[in-house]
């Protein structure tokens, strides 16, 4: 009659084939024949999902990564590792990172792990992935992940940037790593890039499993939006600002679509270096990535400004290394956190003929700063 049709929609490749090679169409074969096609095909199911299986679950967490990890160019040869990984943090949201395991690694062993955070405004797959990635050529277990609310994260709305809730995704990461049979939980140290850095310094003094914390060009996103990025903004600026922010929260509140602006807008004459660089690092091909397209909610204003980096700073005492190019518009920051510090362990590495944002992705300024960071962390955390 009519014969049966079968959706090779969603099969493995190897199963289509079979389909496909085949001169026989399965209206023209009778019962038993069909029978034993089924049989055979099922067979085949059988053997395919047994490698998949064995490729999903090799005793290593999460999935191989198959899409690219980061947008840099890196030395693929070097023997890293890299897995694709998620995890659960609270509000029942889900990060997802990548994690980094070094050449020759050996799940048998205990390996210090470094978490790699990244900007406001960015991803996983920027300048946070090629600090892991280089740090993990180096011998560590690192973690880059989407903060919640970007990137592959969960979180709704999309597009805010939350300074203590972004406080929060470190701690549930460090939870995460805990949990990883080949991760050393008093080895576990943090780096942080821009606000990354500040929310790494924000974090650490009330989450002692850190046990060593690093910036690069670090900010507090605090006082970068209360003071504006080169200061200067008065308190009666700040207010207008505020109030500005608050109108714009009512009206959508009662029904407006939320607002969305830039991180880095296209320059003008007034653009402050790092946002004109960082309009050349985030929008356009340099750094740009599809899940990263520089926009934030113009609520988070507000959420920004609330927040301070070195609140509880008193109580930071890991060790503390802090890596600027001199350069840097924003090395004030870099100062102010210093000073913040009451450690005796904390150190200033200046990389002498570089910017903020040269240090997301040069290679003459992240190979000093790399190298000085594993120099950091093999003392810090032996």
């Amino acid at each position: 009659g009519m014969g049966r049709r079968i959706s090779l929609y969603g099969l493995p490749s190897a199963v289509r084939n079979v389909f496909s090679c085949s001169s026989m169409r399965l209206t023209d074969i009778n019962g038993v024949k069909m029978k034993k096609i089924f049989l055979f095909v099922w067979m085949g199911l059988c053997a395919i999902a047994g490698v998949q299986a064995q490729e999903q679950h090799d005793g290593l967490p999460g999935v191989p990564q198959t899409e690219a990890y980061v947008v840099t160019p890196v030395d693929t040869t070097s023997g890293v590792t890299v897995r694709k990984v998620s995890f659960l943090r609270s509000n029942q949201i889900v990060l997802v990172g990548n994690l980094f395991l070094p050449k020759n690694f050996d799940g048998s062993q205990r390996y210090p792990a470094i978490l790699c955070i990244h900007p406001a405004g960015s991803v996983k797959e920027q300048s946070a992935g090629l600090y892991a990635y280089r740090l993990a050529e180096n011998g560590f277990v690192t973690l880059a992940f989407d903060a919640a609310y970007a990137g592959e994260s969960g979180g709704t709305p999309h597009w805010s940037e939350a300074p203590y809730e972004r406080v929060e995704d470190i701690r549930y990461a460090v939870d995460y790593l805990v949990t990883l049979p080949f991760v050393d939980e008093h080895r576990i140290g943090a780096l942080g890039l821009c606000a990354g850095g500040g929310y790494v310094i924000a974090t650490a003094p009330t989450e002692r499993r850190i046990r060593a914390v690093a910036g690069v060009s670090a900010a507090d996103i605090g006082a970068a939006n209360r003071e504006s990025w080169l200061r200067g903004r008065t308190v009666e600026e700040q207010i207008k600002l505020l109030e500005d922010v608050s109108a714009q929260r009512t009206r959508e509140a009662r029904g407006a679509e939320l607002m969305k602006v830039y991180m880095c807008p296209e320059p003008t004459e007034e653009t402050a270096p790092s946002f004109r660089e960082g309009y050349e690092y985030y929008r356009t091909s340099r750094a740009w990535h599809p899940r990263a397209d520089n926009f934030y909610l113009r609520r988070s204003q507000a959420t920004k400004m609330a927040f301070s980096a070195i609140e509880n700073s008193y109580l930071l005492t890991q060790p503390v290394l802090l890596v600027v190019g001199d350069k840097a518009d924003s090395e004030w920051q870099t100062t102010r956190f210093y000073q913040a510090l009451p450690g005796k362990d904390k150190e200033v590495f200046v990389v002498a003929g570089y910017s903020h944002i040269d240090l997301y992705d040069k290679p003459g300024a992240v190979g000093p700063a790399v190298q000085k960071l594993t120099d950091f962390f093999k003392r810090t955390l032996q």
